[in-house]
């Protein structure tokens, strides 16, 4: 089973934003990072929220992705080289690839193994992802309220906090801190924006959110973005060692 973004294409962006310098900061540090790799796969492009910043500073970005409408949106950024496919089966020569892009992909696909041996498979040196160190609590509220009706919240794959636990990153290297507004979040959850609200009734997402805007509304927190590199021998060995398994 993988997730598919075709459904939330027209209102990605909007509801996965950062602030502009929180962005600006977070690009400029994967540059940092990738500066020794021009050759770079984006699994999970998206709607180019990284591949486009990246191409425009001369990085050889290729992106590939499940979904033809999130690619569309890209397209109308003004990506290049995209791709539709199944980051299961990259129909890409092997080490093609100097670095990968992997950012919030895994938890995605059921089969995350196969997806994380493929990734190793074309490239040849890092995979490069990023994590939010602060737990969101307007998400956690929101996860224990639907666990108490009876909706427990489920994933098919495995995110990047998970990852880290299979395999250590070489790298965990700071990239931006910024105020999350919950008043946004709520606005987000009340779309049902997110993969893990899909399966949730429409009233009952209704009534979650009613009472989290009593709680929540008007607050803010603190956030930090990381930027996380794994070394790909490191990857590899984990994913053909799950796979045995």
């Amino acid at each position: 089973m993988h997730i598919c973004f075709d459904t939330a294409a027209e209102i990605y962006d909007k509801t996965r934003r950062l602030p502009n310098h929180v962005m600006e900061q977070l690009v400029n540090r994967m540059t940092d990072e990738l500066k020794d790799y021009q050759t770079v796969l984006d699994v999970g492009v998206g709607t180019g929220r990284f591949a486009k910043p990246l191409q425009e500073k001369s990085f050889k970005v290729v992106g590939v992705d499940l979904s033809g409408k999130m690619l569309n949106k890209a397209v109308e950024k003004g990506v290049k080289d995209l791709f539709r496919c199944d980051v299961c089966f990259l129909p890409l020569t092997s080490k093609s690839f100097e670095a990968s892009l992997c950012i919030h992909v895994l938890h995605l696909i059921n089969d995350w193994k196969m997806a994380l041996k493929e990734i190793c498979r074309v490239t040849r040196k890092i995979m490069v992802s990023t994590i939010n160190v602060h737990k969101d609590p307007v998400r956690q509220a929101y996860n224990t309220m639907l666990e108490d009706l009876g909706y427990k919240r489920t994933r098919p794959g495995k995110d990047e906090w998970e990852l880290q636990g299979f395999v250590k990153p070489k790298k965990s290297v700071f990239a931006a801190s910024y105020n999350n507004r919950a008043d946004e979040h709520l606005e987000n959850l009340a779309q049902r924006a997110f993969t893990s609200q899909w399966q949730i009734p429409e009233e009952i997402n209704k009534k979650v959110v009613a009472e989290l805007k009593e709680q929540f509304a008007g607050k803010t927190f603190s956030q930090e973005l990381r930027v996380l590199i794994w070394d790909i021998n490191d990857l590899e060995s984990i994913a053909l060692t799950s796979q045995r398994s």
